[in-house]
Order: C-alpha cells, then structure tokens, then sequence
C-alpha cells in the first residue's frame, strides 16, 4: 500500500526542514507498507489522517495526502484522525 506523506500544511512554519529531515523528494514521502502495518506506522510518525488536515498541534508536522489508499485496510482506529 503506497502511503503519501507531506509536511502538515497547517501546524508546521517551516515544511522545508521537514522536507529534509524524511528526504522527501518534490515534497512528498512515498513509501510502501503492508496494510495491516499502516495504522501503526501512522500512528508511530503522528501523521494526520483527517480529511482536511485538521489535527492540531505540534506533535502532528505530517499529513497523509492520498487517505483514499486506506480504504479496506484494518486497524486504522489507531491511525490519528481517521475516521470511515
């Protein structure tokens, strides 16, 4: 499952220090995880998986930009601010 992380457009000031910090290229992270591991790993980076990026707070400086490639996937609850 291919998961698209960006810098958090709203709780960030700085999205190119995150940019390099997870050597994203053209502003994006793709990585491939298994389904079953994609809520964990969201929820272990704190990305926000709301659908207009609404999380507040510091902890949140990523964003899942292609949330429709969850769609089926088991043990979202625990993926921040997701929600069917």
């Amino acid at each position: 499952m291919p998961l698209q992380i960006i810098p958090h457009p709203h709780n960030i000031s700085f999205p190119t220090a995150i940019e390099l910090d997870f050597a994203m290229e053209d502003g994006v992270l793709e990585i491939n995880v298994r389904a079953a591991m994609a809520g964990y790993l969201l929820r272990r980076w704190n990305v926000d998986c709301t659908l207009d990026a609404n999380l507040a707070g510091g902890e949140y400086q990523l964003y899942l930009r292609n949330r429709q490639t969850l769609y089926g996937a088991d043990n979202l609850a625990i993926a921040p601010g997701y929600q069917k």
